[in-house]
Order: C-alpha cells, then structure tokens, then sequence
C-alpha cells in the first residue's frame, strides 16, 4: 500500500499558462514567456509540462535556480471562465518526457506564497469549477502515456 504524504490535496488538470522568469530584485521579466501546461496544481505547488525550457540562453530550471534572486511567475487562465491568476513559485524538479515523438520536460514547482493565503482559497475554490471533468478528461489521455514513460 502506498500512502501519499503530500501535503495539499492534488488536481489533475491540464491548464495552459505563461512561464516568465523574474528578478526578484527588480521585479523585471528575465526571460520568458515560456508557454506550458499545469498537468496537476495543489496549495503548495504545481508540475508543468515544458516544450521549450531554453529561450535564447536562459534556461527557466537551471538558471533560476542558479540566482538566489530569481523566481518564476506563472499566468494561469482556469476555464470555464478564464480567470487569470499570477502566482510566484521556484523550480524544484525537472525531468525529461521522452514518448515516441513527443519530446518535453516535466518540471516541479514550489509556490512562494502561502497555502493558506486567500489569493491560493480563491485559486482552488474557481479550479473546482469542473475541474471533474477536466480530470476525467486529461486522465483518460495522459495516464496511459505517463506510465510507458515512467517504465522506460
């Protein structure tokens, strides 16, 4: 039996969103946009699915963890309804996703504000707007695909 210690309840989903990477000094964009996709959120954090990692020189895991004053900033439009969240986080992880012709990277990341804020309850309140379906939907899709890769 595996038991799952994470820490906020997780969601399968697969939201587009912006990646930009910021300096925290100067709040000004480093590099980016970086397009991807949440392929599951919580309170805490959020995996992407990353086609493109290195724009020009800057490669949005390596170099932000690189320079302590460096986060990224995610832009999130949640269906139905395409509200629009800005939420700062820090790459924690990152692993390549290698099936057949499909070529990206999955990536980890921590949010840098609180779980408990209310700009997160508000986040988690609108992705419960049928978010069951999006789950069912991405789930059906991409588990099988996840799991060959996991094999491999």
């Amino acid at each position: 039996m595996i038991t799952d210690l994470r820490r906020s309840k997780r969601y399968n989903d697969f939201l587009p969103i912006s990646v930009s990477a910021m300096s925290g000094l100067d709040k000004k964009i480093v590099a980016g946009p970086y397009s991807g996709r949440i392929i599951d959120i919580s309170r805490h954090g959020a995996c992407l699915l990353m086609t493109q990692v290195i724009l020009r020189t800057y490669h949005v895991y390596h170099s932000t963890r690189e320079n302590d004053s460096r986060f990224l900033q995610l832009q999130i439009n949640i269906p139905p309804d395409l509200v629009n969240f800005t939420i700062p986080a820090l790459p924690v992880w990152i692993k390549p996703f290698d099936l057949d012709e499909i070529k990206a990277f999955r990536m980890g990341v921590d949010f840098l504000i609180s779980p408990e804020s209310e700009q997160m309850l508000r986040l988690e309140q609108v992705m419960r707007k049928k978010q069951s379906e999006r789950d069912e939907l991405w789930s059906s899709m991409s588990m099988p695909l996840l799991k060959k890769t996991e094999k491999k």
